[in-house]
């Protein structure tokens, strides 16, 4: 039986989140025997976006391709990386976001001679950037990428804050996207679960952060920001506990249907 096997890892949170995974990472490729690693960066560089130190770092411990949100605009070191054809193909910004921005919104591999097509969304309830509808992106890609098409995945990292803008587009797309993987929260949700026409769904992967945090921040001055209204920069510890946050996923790529699904969580010591 010929199988994909990957590992998917939710909003890498600064430098403690990197230094985590360079210590946990090889062993799960190990466990898992893993065909592709996929992982959220847009808060790989102090929390805002990323560098190409940065990038680097988490490609040379075996993360093969990155995905982002809107925090990936932020850092204006990270923006020229979007069109560097050393990262292009690996590396994607949500494709529903005003198209005059760096980046592309969904890129292809070849693995095992089946196309894995990877597309990033952002949602539109609660965000800060306008985006256009998931729906209708996902059609679109859809139509014009993949609907002709076999032997092929198809993978979805969507970027939203409202968990129920999340579960409706795993629901939309079901039948169509192989995995539906929601980032932004930070917070690993419960709910892994094979949909009835074959999506894998899971509404948020969780982070690679600080265990003692707010959502990967120093959590007194994410406290502050909450009390006094203020613009007080978030900060990331330094050392602590890291909470590493994923799935894992398995598909027959004879028939394209899921072998083994399951959620990871890691405590590392920083």
């Amino acid at each position: 039986m010929s199988k994909l096997n990957i590992l998917v890892f939710g909003d890498i949170v600064g430098k403690i989140a990197r230094q985590a995974l360079t210590i946990s990472l090889p062993n799960l490729k190990l466990k898992y025997k893993t065909d592709l690693v996929i992982a959220n960066v847009e808060n790989l560089a102090h929390g805002r976006g990323i560098t190409k130190a940065t990038l680097q770092e988490i490609s040379n411990i075996g993360i093969d391709f990155f995905t982002s949100g809107h925090h990936i605009f932020e850092n204006q070191q990270g923006l020229p990386l979007l069109n560097d054809p050393t990262w292009s193909n690996r590396l994607i910004r949500p494709v529903n976001v005003d198209p005059k921005l760096p980046g592309k919104g969904w890129s292809r591999l070849k693995i095992k001679n089946t196309k894995i097509n990877i597309l990033n969304l952002q949602g539109q309830l609660f965000m800060p950037q306008e985006s256009a509808s998931i729906f209708l992106s996902f059609d679109r890609f859809w139509k014009e990428q993949c609907s002709n098409s076999s032997n092929q995945i198809i993978i979805v990292d969507l970027h939203a804050e409202a968990t129920s803008e999340k579960n409706a587009f795993a629901h939309y797309v079901d039948g169509r996207a192989n995995l539906v993987f929601g980032t932004h929260t930070h917070v690993p949700t419960a709910d892994l679960k094979i949909l009835p026409q074959g999506t894998i769904q899971i509404t948020d992967v969780g982070m690679v952060g600080a265990h003692d945090s707010v959502i990967g921040f120093e959590k007194n001055s994410s406290i502050k920001r909450f009390l006094a209204e203020s613009t007080t920069p978030y900060k990331i510890p330094e050392s602590g506990k890291v909470d590493i946050n994923g799935i894992f996923v398995s598909w027959d790529l004879n028939t394209f249907k899921a072998l083994k699904i399951q959620q990871i969580r890691e405590i590392v010591a920083i």
